[in-house]
């Protein structure tokens, strides 16, 4: 209760005060005549403040002011206190005429403003003082026990009636005049106090109490001055008119040394961009009214009236209204970046206008003919000045913001990585880790959204506080939830990475860490590294689809023939796995056995050694020898040699002379009327079913014969026969898990060829294959990719 009855009568006093500076104003016009004491206790008017004011052209420079208001002019309180006459109703004056003779004037001051003079001197300052009023309102309601919103809302108050007020100072109103020194002066400690309070949280100090203490000390000399030249007309006006000056262009200088002080000590921190606003904002607000107005007064002169210059103070609490009420601030750098770019685009043809401008104009054509010059000139400028924004925005704008090379960089180096991307979680973490290395942000997070069941979303403890925020997000963009789209919610963005009907992936970035909101560079690259994952999202959904049909292929029951395509996928694969092994163990194992082989061979030429040793080393030596052959006989069989560059009968040849090499088994074989020209698929598979018959050979049938035919006829025929021992055929397993008798009618059937098997316990294995003759131009799927770079991972 106590606080609102504080709050109440703050109120009515700011209430009363403004209603008496408002009437001041109101009903003392503006005469603005300066006067000064002859000597003889005559006051002579020296000049005028304002060209403006009501006694300019009205009163002379050099009139001899005789009576105020009924009184002598050296008893009327504004002549004999401030050396102004104002606040007069009527005035006396003797004036000398161009022959010398005396005349005595008596004007009448008309106490009615003008509607131009009511605009300027009451309306406006009115105005801001309501605005500046609602402004604090805003500031006590959202932040009502802060200490550093007081001092805001102070600071805001302070500047308002120290507008209004100085339009009654102007008056030699003396309730006027201390209002405005007061506030003028109180205005910058309010706003050194608000910076202190709210700098607390960021734990930096903005100014120690012996500088307080300093500049209240000036403040309360200039107030006591003020309040002696009113009481006891001591002082001069002048003096203390200047004193006010120098304090308030001192302690202004000073605020901005701070702020560039603690700019520079966090230029490469996070509160970066919190005190470059700051510093911009202050230095907007008072450099027209400090560097303009109140520096040239100390030297009589003016660039800039303090109407005018005050008009720069509302910057001021915009800023601070914004940095304070605000959880992200704008990106001031992205701001500056884009002033400081279109600012010298635009320099150049605003010149050249200005001048084609001066040309035309001082032609003596008719006034329409010079307007359509200058139109058609403008046009055309304007024209061209569009042709070369395209080659500065493509060569000099990419030099002057860095951070176009990095997200170019960045969007390179994503595409690139996303393209081994197999799996969800994969690609969510490329996306998160190329986000933090670009974005100052806290923390990321994916979340995979039901529109259809948005009451039903859970999420993790750490993101509880986004969840409503979110939801309302999604139903509040319902019909344009498209890929790219920004969602703002309450702590941070959320992005639409990937969508499949009802299911939205989004990509939600926590706020940055220098407290700015996300630019339009940084929202425009977000929303190209979610159409790049929109594309994987759905290729990923692809894969899933066909994963899936992949499990319900390999669930079929036993006896149920698997699709020719999926058979055929499932052999590419495995042949590019075999052929990824070989390389493998070629450069990695079979090179290193060759070294040791020859450091071995080294070692025992350079060293002298016992018998036993030596016998030990060549044993060594010779078991090395044995796993490089190994090592190069398993690649040849994963990666069999020169396959496609010998073609399929002399690579079978090559077989037999292996195979025969490490069996007990004699091989005849018969291709003198093969001539066909048959694809690599083709040739692969009937070099695998030869090579698994003969691997079965050696270890199952103890075959000593065996006969191989490959003939051509409408088919591509292969007769296998041996005379081993021979099986009952429904033991044959037709299943995935063994490569036997099984594996190479599942090898014949991916390419919709026939196979029959033949066998008696004790009469030897025959096997007939047929597989379709088709031209080596008609397929050459498997020289796309040799040597398997297509299989993502």
């Amino acid at each position: 209760m106590a606080h609102k009855t504080k709050m109440s009568v703050f109120i009515v006093l700011i209430s009363i005060l403004v209603g008496y500076l408002s009437f001041s104003i109101y009903k003392n016009p503006f005469i603005g005549a300066l006067v000064a004491d002859q000597g003889t206790g005559q006051y002579v008017v020296t000049e005028f403040s304002s060209k403006s004011s009501w006694g300019n052209g009205r009163i002379l420079v050099g009139d001899t002011i005789l009576e105020v208001n009924g009184q002598p002019a050296k008893d009327f309180f504004t002549i004999k206190t401030y050396g102004l006459l104002e606040r007069a109703s009527s005035i006396v004056l003797n004036r000398v005429g161009e022959d010398g003779t005396p005349n005595i004037i008596l004007l009448h001051v008309s106490n009615e403003l003008s509607l131009n003079e009511l605009m300027i001197q009451l309306i406006s300052p009115l105005i801001s003082v309501l605005l500046f009023s609602g402004l604090s309102l805003f500031v006590y309601q959202r932040k009502k026990g802060d200490p550093a919103a007081i001092q805001l809302i102070l600071f805001f108050l302070s500047i308002g009636i120290a507008y209004l007020s100085s339009l009654s100072s102007g008056r030699a109103d003396p309730i006027g005049r201390l209002t405005m020194t007061f506030a003028i002066l109180m205005v910058p400690i309010f706003f050194l106090q608000f910076m202190t309070y709210y700098l607390d949280r960021y734990q930096e100090k903005m100014i120690s109490r012996y500088s307080l203490g300093f500049f209240y000390t000036v403040v309360c000399i200039v107030l006591g001055l003020n309040i002696c030249k009113i009481i006891f007309n001591y002082g001069s006006p002048s003096v203390i008119s200047t004193l006010i000056l120098i304090y308030f262009i001192g302690i202004n200088i000073y605020i901005v040394l701070r702020l560039a002080q603690k700019f520079i000590a966090h230029r490469h921190g996070p509160l970066k961009s919190l005190f470059k606003l700051i510093l911009i904002g202050h230095i907007t607000g008072f450099f027209p009214f400090v560097f303009l107005f109140a520096v040239p007064q100390l030297f009589g002169i003016s660039f800039l009236s303090p109407e005018i210059a005050a008009v720069f103070l509302l910057t001021i609490p915009i800023v601070y209204l914004y940095m304070f009420t605000t959880k992200q601030l704008f990106d001031i750098d992205f701001l500056i970046n884009r002033v400081f770019y279109y600012a010298s685009l635009s320099f150049l043809p605003t010149l050249v206008i200005c001048l084609l401008t001066v040309l035309i104009l001082n032609q003596n054509n008719q006034s329409w003919v010079k307007w359509c010059q200058l139109f058609l000139a403008c046009y055309l400028l304007i024209t061209l000045m569009l042709f070369l924004k395209e080659y500065a925005d493509l060569k000099l704008r990419p030099r002057l913001n860095k951070d176009l090379h990095n997200f170019q960089g960045s969007l390179n180096r994503f595409s690139a990585r996303i393209s081994r991307v197999m799996k969800r979680s994969d690609l969510e973490r490329v996306l998160e880790q190329e986000i933090y290395s670009v974005l100052p942000v806290k923390k990321v997070a994916f979340l995979e959204i039901d529109t259809d069941q948005l009451g039903e979303l859970k999420l993790d403890e750490s993101l509880a506080d986004i969840r409503k925020s979110v939801i309302e997000a999604v139903r509040g963009s319902a019909n344009h939830l498209m890929i790219g789209t920004v969602l703002n919610v309450e702590r941070g963005i959320c992005v639409i990475a990937g969508k499949k009907q009802s299911i939205l992936h989004l990509m939600w970035l926590d706020v940055k860490g220098n407290r700015t909101k996300y630019n339009l560079d940084e929202l425009a690259w977000l929303r190209t590294l979610a159409n790049y994952s929109a594309i994987v999202y759905e290729n990923l959904y692809l894969i899933e689809s066909l994963v899936e049909e992949l499990e319900v292929e390999f669930q079929k029951q036993k006896g149920a023939d698997s699709s020719p395509w999926l058979l055929r996928l499932i052999f590419k694969l495995a042949e590019k796995e075999r052929r990824k092994l070989a390389s493998d163990l070629h450069d990695s194992a079979l090179q290193d056995q060759l070294i040791w082989y020859r450091n071995l061979e080294s070692a025992m030429l350079d060293h002298d050694m016992s018998p036993e040793l030596h016998q030990n080393l060549v044993d060594i030596r010779e078991g090395l020898l044995d796993v490089i052959h190994q090592i190069r006989e398993t690649c040849n069989e994963l990666r069999p040699p020169l396959l496609q560059e010998m073609g399929i009968v002399e690579a079978l040849r090559g077989l037999f002379e292996q195979a025969q090499i490490r069996s007990n088994y004699v091989i005849d074989f018969q291709s003198d009327s093969f001539t066909a020209d048959i694809n690599d698929e083709q040739m692969l598979t009937i070099f695998r079913i030869v090579q698994e018959l003969l691997r079965n050979a050696g270890k199952h049938a103890k075959a000593s014969n065996i006969i191989i035919t490959l003939e051509q006829k409408s088919d591509i025929w292969l007769t296998y026969k041996d005379d081993g021992i021979g099986l009952k055929l429904e033991d044959l397993n037709d299943s995935y898990q063994h490569m036997g008798l099984s594996g190479i009618k599942e090898r014949v059937h991916s390419l919709e060829g026939a196979i029959h098997f033949r066998s008696e316990p004790g009469e030897g294995l025959e096997v007939q294959i047929s597989l379709p003759l088709e031209s080596a131009s008609m397929d050459r799927e498997s020289e796309e990719d040799t040597d398997g770079s297509n299989i993502a991972g």
